[in-house]
């Protein structure tokens, strides 16, 4: 069997500079799991070819009812919206990977009222964070207060229905997305936090979110040869201090595929300069290091099966301390 050799493998660079800034479109009401408010993070369920729709939206409001909703909601739920499951997680492990599985059906919500038509708002949404879509939110009151009513549903319970409402805080709004069974009991309910800064309907708020809790800042360190480096990470993604950079990505993304093996981010996706690194992250030390991939290796016993390409970390490129 050949060495393993580390080696930084181009094609999966470009594949994957494009898939963490890019989220593929699927069609309107990907449904949840069927699953219980403690399955909060399982796996979608697709509908069956030929499934018929379920009819779930309660009679449209009269005109004044929906003025009135309107006025109600909109400054309330506008926005772009991540779920606080997920950002809880993050928080307390500091590692997109092994926040991964918190971050639930529904990864992030985003709502702009004045795209509404009627009774009806088309919601941009991203899918468990792997895929966008969309859910429709109807101005007709939902069961609890609160809430208003949407075509969201679970397809392994026939019969369930979602809707959409918030909680107001002492500090903070949270918006709940509650899937209900055929009798109203409750089965997954999913908070979701408002993200500052974000573009509502441009899906990327939780990759917001994820820099504002990781790397935004200005750092200043060492680089591997002990020279020292300064280094600055925006909210929006812009970076300085690394030469020849001006663009970091954090993937967030683990749902399947070559290179999901650790935290890395890219640099300048899109272009043919793009790069990888890995990072970790203790208290306020960042340290970054050089990505790189094993080999696909032929599986022992076969002809023409290989492993997938692994990434892993390299050496220590930076060391660097949060100063602000």
């Amino acid at each position: 069997m050949k060495r393993l050799r580390l080696t930084h493998w181009g094609g999966l660079c470009l594949m994957l500079a494009l898939s963490n800034a890019c989220q593929s479109s699927k069609s309107e009401e990907k449904a949840t799991s069927g699953a219980t408010e403690e399955r909060a993070n399982s796996p979608m369920a697709v509908p069956p070819v030929g499934t018929p729709p379920v009819a779930v939206a309660p009679r449209p409001a009269s005109a004044s009812q929906l003025q009135t909703l309107a006025q109600r909601f909109d400054p309330i739920i506008r926005g772009a919206w991540v779920t606080t499951g997920y950002l809880k997680a993050l928080q307390q492990s500091r590692s997109p990977l092994k926040a991964a599985d918190a971050v639930g059906a529904v990864s992030e919500i985003h709502i702009n009222p004045a795209a509404r038509a009627g009774d009806s708002l088309v919601l941009t949404v991203g899918f468990g964070n792997h895929e966008g879509g969309a859910i429709t939110l109807y101005y007709r009151p939902g069961q609890q207060p609160n809430s208003l009513a949407t075509r969201y549903r679970d397809y392994e319970s026939p019969g369930s229905y979602a809707e959409l409402s918030y909680r107001l805080g002492t500090r903070d709004t949270t918006l709940l997305l509650t899937t209900y069974s055929r009798s109203r009991r409750a089965l997954h309910r999913a908070g979701y936090r408002r993200v500052a800064g974000a573009q509502v309907g441009t899906l990327g708020a939780l990759n917001r979110a994820v820099n504002q809790l990781l790397f935004v800042g200005s750092y200043t360190g060492a680089d591997s040869l002990g020279k020292p480096a300064a280094l600055q990470f925006a909210a929006n993604g812009r970076v300085k201090g690394l030469k020849g950079f001006r663009n970091y990505s954090v993937n967030t993304d683990f749902s399947g595929g070559p290179g999901n093996d650790i935290d890395h981010l890219v640099l300048d996706s899109h272009t043919k300069h793009a790069r990888l690194m890995g990072y970790s992250h203790r208290a306020d030390t960042l340290r970054l290091y050089a990505a790189g991939t094993v080999e696909p290796q032929l599986v022992a016993g076969t002809e023409d099966e290989y492993t997938l390409p692994v990434l892993v970390r390299g050496r220590l490129l930076f060391t660097l301390v949060r100063r602000r």
